[in-house]
């Protein structure tokens, strides 16, 4: 006979023993190390990086070049596991809120999944990519006075609101609107938003009274990773490798790193030398 336990563990597992590996408290092992600490490879632009014990590796399949590569981790692997939380399926409404570089990976992956996807942004300019990669539709919002105007303008187009709204902004406000603009029972999936005390207002009641889901993206599972990449290789009909449109020298990250954050390009390379 099975008898259902009448106490919780003392010690709780970890996250990643509860299927939340991207959330485990290991994960930031090792961020922000100083070089002259062993074994020494930490850092982001360097010429080496150093694998700990807890990481995964994936081989890239031949054929696939190393601008299409790289837009697996973090940009690609972040949003397929958005879509895949966000349950995106066949005739789904899709509304992607941001048009940049991380951004473009979203629509290829929900229309992949079999959704209609629309793609809202402030700056026009980046929706002219937009539809390389998947999207059916772009809102463009400075078209709206305010706030309240970007909602019905994404509700008009979309016949009411979304089925599953992604807000990949980063801008807090943009979270509201993207609750806002979901229909009845719609799910949003919150991954632009990462930065500690940002706030926006927020409705409580909305949720009670629509039934809105929110679900959270930081970083994704292991495995993935590899997901993201097997994609790359099925669906070569998308332009990967575009979007890298900038090449630096490791010498110029500053240089790649200001035209970023200004939107000169969608994603800049560093480029190292053999």
């Amino acid at each position: 006979m099975w008898s259902r336990p009448t106490s919780r563990p003392v010690a709780a597992a970890p996250k990643c023993n509860n299927g939340h590996g991207n959330v485990c408290r290991n994960a930031y092992t090792g961020w922000s190390t100083q070089a002259d600490e062993a074994p020494h490879f930490f850092g982001t632009f360097g010429t080496y990086y150093a694998v700990g014990p807890n990481q995964a590796a994936y081989k890239v399949p031949d054929g696939v070049e190393s601008k299409a590569a790289s837009s697996a981790h973090c940009a690609l692997s972040r949003v397929y596991y958005g879509c895949l939380l966000g349950e995106v399926g066949c005739g789904d409404k899709v509304v992607i809120f941001g048009a940049g570089g991380l951004d473009v990976c979203a629509p290829a992956v929900a229309w992949t999944f079999g959704a209609e996807v629309f793609v809202a942004e402030m700056a026009p300019s980046r929706l002219d990519k937009i539809s390389q990669f998947g999207a059916n539709h772009t809102i463009d919002l400075t078209q709206a006075e305010d706030s309240n105007g970007r909602v019905e303008l994404a509700k008009k187009i979309t016949g009411g609101g979304g089925d599953i709204i992604i807000d990949l902004t980063g801008v807090p406000s943009a979270f509201s609107e993207s609750v806002r603009s979901a229909r009845a029972g719609g799910i949003v999936v919150e991954i632009g938003n990462i930065s500690p005390n940002k706030y926006t207002e927020c409705d409580p009641g909305l949720y009670t009274r629509t039934g809105v889901q929110i679900r959270a993206v930081i970083r994704y599972p292991l495995e993935v990773l590899g997901k993201a990449i097997r994609f790359i290789v099925d669906t070569p009909h998308f332009p990967w490798e575009s979007l890298v449109d900038a090449d630096f020298t490791l010498d110029q990250v500053n240089e790649a790193i200001d035209a970023a954050e200004s939107r000169k390009v969608t994603r800049a390379g560093i480029v190292i030398a053999d």
